[in-house]
């Protein structure tokens, strides 16, 4: 099911850069790959139960290793959130990876309705325009990794991202046409379906070769059809996790449940395999809703795992 590891990968030692270019943007170059967060929101002093129904502060605080990651985790056991996107350039390629909740948009949760953030004042403030974009990959299909995939322009939802193909999951595609209906929103109505209607969307396998170095992994248990992306970088490997973890804690215990999660003994199965094989590879880990350094690379700690952000 994770896989991560490729022939001519691990071993070869390029190095890793970063940069601050504002706030809510962040650069990194991984071999031959330049990978770019685009921050929508991040909320600190986060009750950790919000999230994580199971645990408790004293949980947070008994890592004691979140401390030393920079905001991620407060003393009083409070965690760091965030909604970013991801844009990979690798090659000829530029492909943005889960874009955020978007503005203008009805939803359930009052802190995702109808928002006017400038995410996409930041997208362009990066150096990207709409028409760079060449594919869309959303590892999974909830609210706040499809939202930007639309802008509504003359009462009309229009895709965002016109010269891009918009990657499926097919038995996500499924569960999200069914599933997402029934909370009494419509994100399939006005972020999926018009992208469908424009004849933007493939529909391809859990585990599809995407070219240029690029390929999705099957990382089920957030959701039915959930994936993340592996990039083979010619440096050292490179994946995008979704929301198969929402926060570095879950490095720490990989049990903890997410209040999202459709099948939370099998999502906690697929981290321990993909912590895992991260660790055994020296992968950099891509972490979605991972704030203030959303980059780094796994270590064992006793049973578990750790998080370590980049330098």
């Amino acid at each position: 099911m994770v896989r991560l590891a490729r022939s001519g990968v691990i071993g070869v030692a390029l190095p890793v850069y970063s940069s601050c270019m504002t706030d809510a943007t962040q650069r990194w170059q991984i071999g031959s790959a330049t990978i770019t967060a685009l921050v929508e929101s991040e909320t600190a002093r986060v009750p950790p139960q919000f999230f994580f129904p199971s645990i408790t502060a004293d949980d947070v605080r008994s890592m004691d290793w979140l401390a030393d990651e920079d905001g991620i985790a407060d003393p009083g056991g409070a965690i760091a959130m965030r909604v970013q996107a991801f844009v990979v350039q690798i090659g000829t390629r530029t492909v943005l990876v889960d874009p955020c909740v978007g503005n203008g948009k009805q939803r359930s949760l009052p802190f995702w309705n109808d928002l006017s953030t400038p995410w996409l004042d930041r997208f362009h403030e990066a150096g990207f325009s709409v028409g760079d974009i060449d594919t869309v990959v959303h590892t999974h299909l909830h609210d706040d990794h499809l939202g930007w995939d639309t802008q509504r322009i003359d009462g009309e939802w229009t895709p965002t991202f016109a010269n891009a193909r918009h990657l499926y999951v097919g038995n996500e595609l499924d569960w999200a046409a069914t599933e997402e209906r029934r909370t009494g929103q419509d994100p399939f109505g006005d972020s999926i379906e018009p992208i469908l209607r424009a004849g933007l969307a493939d529909v391809v396998a859990a585990d599809a070769e995407l070219g240029d170095g690029l390929r999705l992994i099957s990382t089920p248990g957030h959701t039915p059809g959930h994936v993340s992306l592996a990039i083979d970088t010619g440096g050292e490997p490179l994946v995008i996790s979704g929301d198969l973890m929402h926060h570095q804690l879950q490095c720490g215990d990989t049990s903890i449940a997410e209040v999202g999660d459709c099948d939370a003994a099998l999502a906690s199965r697929t981290r321990a395999a993909f912590l895992d094989d991260c660790c055994s590879n020296g992968t950099v880990v891509a972490g979605t809703h991972f704030a203030m350094a959303p980059l780094g690379r796994v270590e064992r700690a006793g049973a578990a795992w750790r998080f370590r952000r980049l330098a």
